[in-house]
Protein backbone atom coordinates (compact mmCIF):
# COMPACT_ATOMS: atom_id res chain seq x y z
CA UNK A 1 0.00 0.00 0.00
CA UNK A 2 1.07 3.14 -0.84
CA UNK A 3 2.13 6.09 1.24
CA UNK A 4 -0.60 8.30 1.46
CA UNK A 5 0.47 12.13 0.22
CA UNK A 6 -0.39 15.24 1.86
CA UNK A 7 -2.41 16.45 -0.91
CA UNK A 8 -4.98 13.12 -0.49
CA UNK A 9 -4.92 13.77 3.03
CA UNK A 10 -6.20 17.33 2.52
CA UNK A 11 -8.51 16.51 0.28
CA UNK A 12 -9.80 14.09 2.25
CA UNK A 13 -10.45 16.09 5.44
CA UNK A 14 -11.28 19.34 3.38
CA UNK A 15 -8.45 21.18 4.47
CA UNK A 16 -5.95 22.90 2.67
CA UNK A 17 -2.46 20.95 2.28
CA UNK A 18 -0.68 23.42 4.22
CA UNK A 19 -2.58 22.92 6.97
CA UNK A 20 -2.05 19.44 6.98
CA UNK A 21 1.87 19.49 6.63
CA UNK A 22 1.48 21.88 10.12
CA UNK A 23 -0.82 19.59 11.64
CA UNK A 24 2.04 16.45 10.97
CA UNK A 25 4.53 18.44 11.54
CA UNK A 26 3.37 19.71 15.34
CA UNK A 27 3.14 23.23 14.58
CA UNK A 28 1.52 25.46 16.89
CA UNK A 29 -1.27 27.23 14.74
CA UNK A 30 -3.67 24.20 14.84
CA UNK A 31 -6.80 23.60 16.36
CA UNK A 32 -6.90 20.65 18.67
CA UNK A 33 -10.17 19.44 16.84
CA UNK A 34 -8.22 20.33 13.34
CA UNK A 35 -5.57 18.22 14.23
CA UNK A 36 -7.12 14.97 15.77
CA UNK A 37 -9.31 15.60 12.43
CA UNK A 38 -6.10 14.94 10.35
CA UNK A 39 -4.21 12.77 12.08
CA UNK A 40 -7.05 10.39 12.13
CA UNK A 41 -8.03 10.34 8.71
CA UNK A 42 -4.53 10.09 7.76
CA UNK A 43 -4.09 7.16 9.98
CA UNK A 44 -7.27 5.20 8.41
CA UNK A 45 -5.25 6.03 4.83
CA UNK A 46 -2.16 4.49 6.02
CA UNK A 47 -0.23 7.15 6.67
CA UNK A 48 2.73 6.39 9.55
CA UNK A 49 2.12 8.47 12.42
CA UNK A 50 3.84 6.88 14.73
CA UNK A 51 6.89 9.50 14.24
CA UNK A 52 4.89 12.56 14.15
CA UNK A 53 6.96 15.39 15.39
CA UNK A 54 6.12 17.61 19.11
CA UNK A 55 6.61 21.39 18.81
CA UNK A 56 9.61 21.69 20.16
CA UNK A 57 9.98 23.77 23.63
CA UNK A 58 13.16 25.84 25.03
CA UNK A 59 15.69 23.59 27.17
CA UNK A 60 16.56 26.86 29.65
CA UNK A 61 14.34 27.87 32.36
CA UNK A 62 10.73 26.59 31.26
CA UNK A 63 7.42 27.25 32.92
CA UNK A 64 4.78 25.13 31.70
CA UNK A 65 1.20 25.69 32.03
CA UNK A 66 -1.51 24.00 30.62
CA UNK A 67 -4.90 22.71 31.65
CA UNK A 68 -5.69 18.87 32.88
CA UNK A 69 -7.64 18.42 29.21
CA UNK A 70 -3.77 18.39 27.81
CA UNK A 71 -3.14 15.82 29.85
CA UNK A 72 -5.61 13.13 29.58
CA UNK A 73 -6.01 13.61 25.52
CA UNK A 74 -5.21 9.70 24.87
CA UNK A 75 -2.99 10.42 21.61
CA UNK A 76 -1.72 13.52 23.14
CA UNK A 77 -0.11 14.13 26.95
CA UNK A 78 1.95 10.87 26.61
CA UNK A 79 4.68 12.00 23.65
CA UNK A 80 3.98 15.79 24.92
CA UNK A 81 5.23 14.99 28.40
CA UNK A 82 8.08 12.85 27.16
CA UNK A 83 9.30 15.26 24.71
CA UNK A 84 9.42 17.81 27.75
CA UNK A 85 10.51 15.70 30.30
CA UNK A 86 13.56 14.41 27.76
CA UNK A 87 14.73 17.99 27.28
CA UNK A 88 14.79 18.64 30.91
CA UNK A 89 16.71 15.51 31.88
CA UNK A 90 19.52 16.53 29.04
CA UNK A 91 19.68 20.38 30.42
CA UNK A 92 22.14 21.07 33.39
CA UNK A 93 19.92 22.46 36.00
CA UNK A 94 20.66 25.61 37.52
CA UNK A 95 20.77 26.71 40.69
CA UNK A 96 17.82 29.20 40.37
CA UNK A 97 15.58 26.27 39.76
CA UNK A 98 16.30 23.97 42.09
CA UNK A 99 16.38 26.66 44.85
CA UNK A 100 12.80 27.93 43.85
CA UNK A 101 11.92 23.79 44.56
CA UNK A 102 13.55 24.08 47.78
CA UNK A 103 12.01 27.16 48.62
CA UNK A 104 8.51 26.07 47.22
CA UNK A 105 5.62 26.30 49.53
CA UNK A 106 3.68 23.09 48.14
CA UNK A 107 2.04 20.50 50.13
CA UNK A 108 2.65 17.66 47.96
CA UNK A 109 4.42 16.72 44.11
CA UNK A 110 3.18 14.93 41.41
CA UNK A 111 5.48 13.95 38.56
CA UNK A 112 4.29 11.65 35.93
CA UNK A 113 7.32 9.06 34.32
CA UNK A 114 10.20 10.82 34.55
CA UNK A 115 11.90 12.24 37.57
CA UNK A 116 15.46 13.92 37.36
CA UNK A 117 18.34 12.68 40.21
CA UNK A 118 18.64 16.49 40.91
CA UNK A 119 14.82 17.26 41.37
CA UNK A 120 14.54 13.91 43.24
CA UNK A 121 16.91 14.58 45.83
CA UNK A 122 15.42 18.03 46.32
CA UNK A 123 12.01 17.16 46.14
CA UNK A 124 12.61 14.34 48.72
CA UNK A 125 14.64 16.67 51.28
CA UNK A 126 11.32 18.45 51.13
CA UNK A 127 9.66 15.95 53.09
CA UNK A 128 6.35 16.24 51.38
CA UNK A 129 4.52 13.36 49.60
CA UNK A 130 6.13 12.67 46.42
CA UNK A 131 3.91 10.66 43.85
CA UNK A 132 5.47 9.16 40.30
CA UNK A 133 2.94 8.29 37.65
CA UNK A 134 3.99 5.72 35.72
CA UNK A 135 8.08 6.20 36.71
CA UNK A 136 10.52 5.16 34.21
CA UNK A 137 12.93 3.86 36.68
CA UNK A 138 12.69 2.76 40.43
CA UNK A 139 12.60 5.43 43.41
CA UNK A 140 12.44 4.04 46.71
CA UNK A 141 11.45 7.38 48.11
CA UNK A 142 8.38 8.37 46.54
CA UNK A 143 5.32 6.57 45.86
CA UNK A 144 4.93 4.88 42.61
CA UNK A 145 2.02 4.34 40.68
CA UNK A 146 2.32 2.03 37.99
CA UNK A 147 0.48 0.30 35.60
CA UNK A 148 -0.25 -4.20 35.45
CA UNK A 149 2.82 -4.37 33.23
CA UNK A 150 3.55 -8.17 34.52
CA UNK A 151 0.14 -9.45 34.90
CA UNK A 152 -0.94 -7.83 31.89
CA UNK A 153 1.81 -9.16 29.60
CA UNK A 154 1.43 -13.10 31.64
CA UNK A 155 -2.25 -12.79 30.09
CA UNK A 156 -1.68 -12.05 27.04
CA UNK A 157 0.48 -15.29 26.47
CA UNK A 158 -2.16 -17.35 28.57
CA UNK A 159 -4.81 -15.86 25.96
CA UNK A 160 -2.69 -16.37 22.84
CA UNK A 161 -1.64 -20.31 24.53
CA UNK A 162 -5.56 -20.84 24.37
CA UNK A 163 -5.72 -20.07 20.97
CA UNK A 164 -3.14 -22.80 20.00
CA UNK A 165 -0.29 -20.64 20.13
CA UNK A 166 3.26 -22.43 20.52
CA UNK A 167 5.50 -19.65 19.24
CA UNK A 168 5.02 -16.67 20.96
CA UNK A 169 7.61 -13.86 20.51
CA UNK A 170 7.60 -10.43 22.80
CA UNK A 171 9.07 -7.47 20.86
CA UNK A 172 10.14 -4.24 23.23
CA UNK A 173 13.01 -2.59 24.63
CA UNK A 174 13.92 -3.39 28.60
CA UNK A 175 16.18 -0.32 28.66
CA UNK A 176 13.71 1.89 27.52
CA UNK A 177 11.47 1.98 31.33
CA UNK A 178 10.55 0.12 33.88
CA UNK A 179 7.21 -0.48 32.43
CA UNK A 180 8.38 -2.40 29.64
CA UNK A 181 10.94 -4.58 31.71
CA UNK A 182 8.19 -5.60 33.57
CA UNK A 183 6.01 -6.32 30.70
CA UNK A 184 8.99 -8.37 29.18
CA UNK A 185 9.26 -10.39 32.93
CA UNK A 186 5.14 -11.39 32.51
CA UNK A 187 6.08 -12.58 29.32
CA UNK A 188 9.26 -14.87 30.23
CA UNK A 189 7.06 -15.80 33.65
CA UNK A 190 4.22 -16.85 31.63
CA UNK A 191 5.99 -19.15 29.12
CA UNK A 192 8.15 -20.33 31.71
CA UNK A 193 5.07 -21.76 33.57
CA UNK A 194 3.59 -22.93 30.76
CA UNK A 195 6.61 -24.80 29.49
CA UNK A 196 5.03 -27.81 28.07
CA UNK A 197 2.63 -25.84 26.08
CA UNK A 198 4.90 -24.16 24.25
CA UNK A 199 8.08 -23.95 22.75
CA UNK A 200 11.25 -21.54 24.07
CA UNK A 201 10.51 -18.07 24.73
CA UNK A 202 12.10 -15.95 21.62
CA UNK A 203 12.52 -12.25 22.88
CA UNK A 204 13.08 -9.51 20.58
CA UNK A 205 15.13 -7.19 22.59
CA UNK A 206 16.28 -3.34 21.01
CA UNK A 207 17.66 -0.38 22.22
CA UNK A 208 15.21 2.76 21.78
CA UNK A 209 17.34 5.43 22.81
CA UNK A 210 15.95 6.88 19.30
CA UNK A 211 12.54 6.50 20.24
CA UNK A 212 11.55 4.94 17.15
CA UNK A 213 9.89 2.11 19.06
CA UNK A 214 10.78 -0.60 16.80
CA UNK A 215 13.86 -2.21 15.21
CA UNK A 216 12.48 -4.00 11.83
CA UNK A 217 15.50 -5.23 11.16
CA UNK A 218 15.67 -7.47 13.92
CA UNK A 219 12.38 -8.28 13.50
CA UNK A 220 12.65 -9.75 10.08
CA UNK A 221 15.51 -12.07 11.33
CA UNK A 222 13.46 -13.40 14.22
CA UNK A 223 9.89 -14.21 11.74
CA UNK A 224 12.61 -15.31 9.03
CA UNK A 225 14.28 -17.63 11.50
CA UNK A 226 11.46 -18.80 13.64
CA UNK A 227 7.89 -19.93 12.79
CA UNK A 228 6.65 -17.29 15.24
CA UNK A 229 2.96 -17.49 15.17
CA UNK A 230 2.11 -14.71 17.78
CA UNK A 231 3.79 -11.52 19.23
CA UNK A 232 3.46 -9.68 22.53
CA UNK A 233 4.47 -5.95 21.93
CA UNK A 234 5.78 -4.09 24.92
CA UNK A 235 3.27 -1.14 23.67
CA UNK A 236 1.04 -0.03 20.62
CA UNK A 237 3.26 2.19 18.99
CA UNK A 238 5.65 -0.79 18.77
CA UNK A 239 2.57 -3.35 17.96
CA UNK A 240 1.60 -1.15 14.84
CA UNK A 241 5.09 -0.70 13.72
CA UNK A 242 5.31 -4.61 14.27
CA UNK A 243 2.08 -5.14 11.86
CA UNK A 244 3.64 -2.70 9.27
CA UNK A 245 7.15 -4.96 8.76
CA UNK A 246 5.02 -8.45 8.90
CA UNK A 247 2.58 -6.59 5.96
CA UNK A 248 5.91 -5.95 4.04
CA UNK A 249 6.67 -9.42 4.30
CA UNK A 250 3.85 -10.33 2.58
CA UNK A 251 2.35 -12.26 6.03
CA UNK A 252 -0.96 -10.94 7.37
CA UNK A 253 -2.32 -9.88 10.77
CA UNK A 254 -3.83 -11.91 12.31
CA UNK A 255 -4.33 -15.30 9.46
CA UNK A 256 -0.31 -15.41 9.50
CA UNK A 257 1.10 -13.95 13.26
CA UNK A 258 -1.25 -12.40 16.35
CA UNK A 259 -0.08 -9.56 17.59
CA UNK A 260 -1.45 -7.83 21.45
CA UNK A 261 -0.22 -4.31 22.44
CA UNK A 262 -0.37 -2.16 25.54
CA UNK A 263 -1.86 1.75 26.32
CA UNK A 264 -5.47 1.59 24.16
CA UNK A 265 -4.05 4.20 22.10
CA UNK A 266 -6.80 6.02 19.94
CA UNK A 267 -4.64 4.85 16.63
CA UNK A 268 -5.51 0.99 17.25
CA UNK A 269 -9.07 1.37 16.98
CA UNK A 270 -8.61 3.12 13.67
CA UNK A 271 -6.22 0.67 11.68
CA UNK A 272 -7.25 -2.98 10.05
CA UNK A 273 -7.17 -5.54 11.34
CA UNK A 274 -8.27 -3.46 15.17
CA UNK A 275 -5.45 -3.94 17.47
CA UNK A 276 -5.85 -5.79 20.79
CA UNK A 277 -4.18 -4.43 23.90
CA UNK A 278 -4.76 -3.37 27.24
CA UNK A 279 -6.12 -0.10 28.35
CA UNK A 280 -4.71 2.18 30.56
CA UNK A 281 -7.73 3.45 32.67
CA UNK A 282 -6.25 6.89 32.70
CA UNK A 283 -9.16 9.13 34.73
CA UNK A 284 -9.56 6.87 37.58
CA UNK A 285 -5.61 6.78 37.85
CA UNK A 286 -5.55 10.70 38.16
CA UNK A 287 -8.56 10.35 40.39
CA UNK A 288 -6.68 7.71 42.71
CA UNK A 289 -3.50 9.78 42.67
CA UNK A 290 -5.83 12.89 43.60
CA UNK A 291 -7.56 10.61 46.95
CA UNK A 292 -4.22 9.29 47.84
CA UNK A 293 -2.33 12.58 48.01
CA UNK A 294 -5.62 14.38 49.79
CA UNK A 295 -5.27 11.52 52.27
CA UNK A 296 -1.45 11.97 52.94
CA UNK A 297 -1.84 16.07 53.25
CA UNK A 298 -4.55 15.57 55.63
CA UNK A 299 -3.17 12.56 57.82
CA UNK A 300 0.43 14.72 57.88
CA UNK A 301 2.35 10.79 56.85
CA UNK A 302 4.33 10.17 54.00
CA UNK A 303 3.59 6.68 53.10
CA UNK A 304 5.99 4.81 50.83
CA UNK A 305 4.60 2.11 48.42
CA UNK A 306 3.59 0.58 45.16
CA UNK A 307 -0.09 1.08 43.94
CA UNK A 308 -1.17 -1.62 40.69
CA UNK A 309 -3.75 0.04 38.56
CA UNK A 310 -5.37 -2.77 37.10
CA UNK A 311 -5.41 -2.65 33.05
CA UNK A 312 -8.09 -4.53 31.33
CA UNK A 313 -7.99 -6.69 28.22
CA UNK A 314 -9.32 -5.12 25.19
CA UNK A 315 -9.48 -8.44 22.28
CA UNK A 316 -10.49 -7.01 18.80
CA UNK A 317 -9.35 -8.28 16.06
CA UNK A 318 -5.53 -8.59 15.53
CA UNK A 319 -5.27 -12.02 17.86
CA UNK A 320 -7.23 -15.10 16.46
CA UNK A 321 -7.25 -18.84 16.98
CA UNK A 322 -4.36 -20.44 14.79
CA UNK A 323 -5.23 -22.49 13.09
CA UNK A 324 -4.30 -26.60 12.69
Amino acid sequence: MKKPTLEQIAIECGVTKGLVSRALGGKNNVSDTTREKIIRKATELGYDTSKLKVHKVASNRVLLIGSSRILFKEDFWQPIITAISSTLSRSNLDDGLLKKLKESSVSAFIIIHVAPKQIMETLVAKGKPIVIVDPKTFHSEATQFKFSNYDSSYLAVQRLIQQGHTNIAFYGSDSHSLSFRERHEGYMACMENHNKEVNKPCSIIFNNDKKNYADEQMLIDALNNQPITAIVCANDIIALNAIKTINRLGKKVPEDISVIGFDNIRTGDFVTPRLSTFNIPRQEIGEEVARYVANSIKSHQIPYSQIIIRCDFIERESNVEIKK
